[in-house]
């Protein structure tokens, strides 16, 4: 019996069901099936009444045609249901309990938006599962198998998020699903379920830990090893590990031992920080607690350091003592300190074959955030022809008054050209933020990284044209700076030019009476084909025109190419247009909150 056939004889009467019995006489898709039906008929009676049904749909007249139809959708209807099989091939098992707690209370509506989003590709899922998350969707025992199998994903912030929040969250009610879908062979899914059955049941995952490190999957054997450092009396399976023949598999022993911190496995960390393996061993170091470990690497450094000052094999030694520095990252104790000061007070190491190593060693300096550190890069100063002039300037900012800051450094910025003065420049644009995330700080003041600048600063900037830097320093009205600014704007009528557009908002700020004229007439020498979109910068400025402006700008627009860019500049004239007087008056007269907070109030 051909049970396919049936089914698309169902499909085609269901058709002919919502068209309308009329339809079926004479039906092209029926007639082509009948012959089928009537060969199977042959040797099976039930597909010969089957044809003959088809037949009578067919041939029926319009009167009759419903009762023909329904009587073949019945028949039809009647052998499809004999013909259901409810047996598996599968080998039957019994049905283990989970004992869950978590109730069914939530709607299943509510639930399939959240289970397709773990078992469906698309856009939106991520958005999707956070709500599900705040709303607390995930804790219905029918979305935990779709949440465990989504470790799996192949877009890498939804198995982070389902392993890092969500499942930790449904506690010993993922477990089940977690033993049930984790598998040896698997990969980083099973990584991560490997690692949340061992958060769940630490004490008795130890068995299941040694299979996984001996039998698993390369990212199923790292994860396994890596968890091992809970167990100390694991500690020779992990250095036997250490020397596997897969690179994975010796990095993951590595981070093992520096969570053990015992002396073996110190021993062996600091073996590895010289070997082929050097690169694998600098971060495990890093993490490591053990302060004899930081001492035997300051102690190995010390050597090389000497073998460089000695000329013996320079560059080989150079490598080898970046990676003793850089495993060094995070070790903010006196030692490292002293050994830093050794390394860059020593002038027979600062040769070009250890630039990169002088950088790591200045780098970590400033990393460490000590005050002994920050004062000896601040004596740095003019060292070695001032090369280490821009780390010695981030340290200055740190610990020593604006003022002090002005006087030590001003003198260095006489020549833009020479390569202090561009080192100075390259940095002062890195520590000082732009107008738009001044104007997103939330509270510039209350940063960490606030710095407070001494006002001459702006006057410099002024004589070395640094138009940016002019504009992140400017703060109170001054006739000089708002000079130099309307002379660039005049000078670079552009609009769509960032460093005009931040000038003029200066301007605005700083209360200049010829600042909206200004904006205007760098609007309008731009042409009608200058605009595609605008930044918050440019939407701010042309807000901040005054109302009897709003004529000149709709004016303007209305000779714009693009229309969309047309109806945004209408739209902001309309706005100028209804501006209150006292409004107007208000603005030109705000004072007492500083340029960040006017900017900030503008901007919001």
């Amino acid at each position: 019996m051909s049970i396919d056939l049936l089914f698309e004889l169902q499909h085609e009467v269901r058709r002919l069901f919502i068209a309308g019995s009329g339809m079926a006489a004479g039906d092209l898709r029926l007639q082509k099936m009948l012959p089928q039906l009537q060969k199977l008929g042959e040797s099976a009676p039930v597909f010969n009444r089957m044809a003959q049904a088809v037949s009578q749909v067919l041939e029926a007249e319009t009167s009759g045609s419903a009762s023909r139809l329904l009587e073949l959708g019945t028949l039809l209807n009647s052998v499809l249901y004999t013909q259901g099989k409810t047996e598996t091939k599968e080998e039957l098992i019994p049905v283990e309990g989970t004992g869950a707690k978590l109730s069914t209370l939530i709607p299943y509506r509510k639930l399939h938006p959240l289970i397709e989003a773990l078992t469906q590709k698309g856009q939106g899922r991520m958005e999707q599962l956070r709500q599900g998350y705040d709303d607390g969707v995930f804790h219905d025992f029918r979305v935990i198998p779709a949440a465990v199998s989504a470790l799996d994903d192949s877009y890498v912030e939804i198995p982070d998020f389902l392993h890092r929040k969500v499942l930790p969250a449904l506690g010993m009610e993922a477990l089940p699903a977690l033993q049930q879908q984790f598998r040896l062979d698997g990969g980083k899914g099973d990584a991560r379920r490997l690692e949340l059955i061992h958060e769940l049941i630490p004490a008795s995952a130890i068995d299941l830990l040694l299979q996984a490190a001996r039998q698993g999957s390369t990212e199923v054997r790292s994860t396994a090893i890596e968890l091992l450092s809970d167990y100390p009396d694991q500690e020779e399976f992990i250095l036997e590990q250490a020397d596997d023949k897969k690179k994975e598999i010796r990095r993951a022993a590595l981070f093992a031992l520096s969570r053990l911190g015992t002396e073996q496995a110190i021993a062996r960390l600091y073996k590895a920080l010289g070997s082929k393996d050097q690169d694998l061993a600098i971060e495990p170091i890093q993490l490591c607690k053990a302060n004899d470990l930081t001492l035997n690497v300051i102690g190995h450094a010390e050597d090389v350091l000497e073998r460089i000052v000695q000329r013996t094999n320079v560059e080989d030694s150079a490598q080898q003592l970046l990676a003793d520095i850089r495993s060094l990252q995070g070790k903010r104790v006196p030692e490292v300190v002293n050994f830093l000061e050794k390394v860059l007070s020593t002038p027979s190491f600062i040769v070009p074959e250890t630039e990169a190593v002088q950088e790591a060693a200045a780098d970590l300096l400033l990393q460490l955030d000590l005050p002994e550190a920050d004062r000896f890069a601040v004596s740095l100063h003019e060292a070695y022809n001032r090369k280490f002039i821009a780390y010695s300037f981030r340290a200055a900012i740190k610990i020593l008054p604006p003022e002090d800051v002005y006087e030590r450094f001003c003198h260095d910025l006489k020549d833009k050209k020479q390569p202090a003065a561009k080192d100075l420049l390259r940095v002062l644009y890195e520590v000082t933020p732009t107008l738009l995330h001044q104007a997103d700080e939330p509270n510039e003041a209350a940063s960490p990284h606030f710095v407070t600048w001494d006002s001459r600063w702006v006057h410099l900037f002024v004589k070395l044209d640094e138009e940016e830097l002019v504009c992140r320093f400017a703060q109170d009205p001054d006739p000089k700076v708002t000079a130099y600014l309307v002379k660039k704007c005049e000078e670079l009528p552009n609009f769509n030019r960032n460093k005009t557009a931040n000038m003029l908002l200066i301007l605005f700020s700083q209360n200049y009476q010829d600042a909206p004229r200004l904006l205007m007439d760098i609007l309008e020498k731009g042409g009608a084909k200058q605009f595609y979109y605008l930044d918050r910068v440019q939407l701010t400025l042309l807000s901040l025109l005054p109302r009897h402006y709003a004529q000149r700008l709709q004016q303007f627009a209305e000779g714009l190419s693009y229309q969309g860019m047309k109806n945004q500049l209408l739209e902001i004239a309309e706005t100028i247009a209804a501006k209150p007087e006292q409004i107007e008056r208000s603005d030109n007269e705000e004072k007492g909150q500083g340029l960040w907070g006017w900017i900030k109030s503008k901007m919001s």
